[in-house]
């Protein structure tokens, strides 16, 4: 049996990014295109993830609410989070947040 959770360049294209945060250098990132979560929360489970309502998502109507995929990298005074597959700005609006 094989089993891929994800294909290779989308995890090397999360590693970079998450080293561009770690940098300090997410000023260096476009974040034009990344879709919004409105109202968003933090779920606590095995792993973190996020809910919200999405905005400009390329494949999900916005207007939806949403839970996003594993979070690696989330900085809310910045307003950004980086799921597996992509970044969300977030609208700095928090329901709920968990340590």
């Amino acid at each position: 049996m094989k089993l891929q959770y994800a294909p290779s360049d989308l995890l090397a294209r999360l590693v970079d990014d998450l080293r561009l945060a770690e940098a300090g250098s997410l000023a260096s990132i476009d974040f034009a295109e990344a879709p919004i979560l409105f109202a968003h929360r933090v779920i606590p489970q095995s792993v973190g993830i996020l809910s919200g309502i999405v905005e400009g998502h390329p494949k999900l109507r916005s207007g939806r609410e949403i839970t996003t995929s594993q979070v690696f990298y989330l900085d809310t005074e910045q307003g950004v989070a980086r799921t597996l597959s992509r970044w969300y700005r977030l609208d700095g609006t928090v329901v709920r947040r968990y340590q």
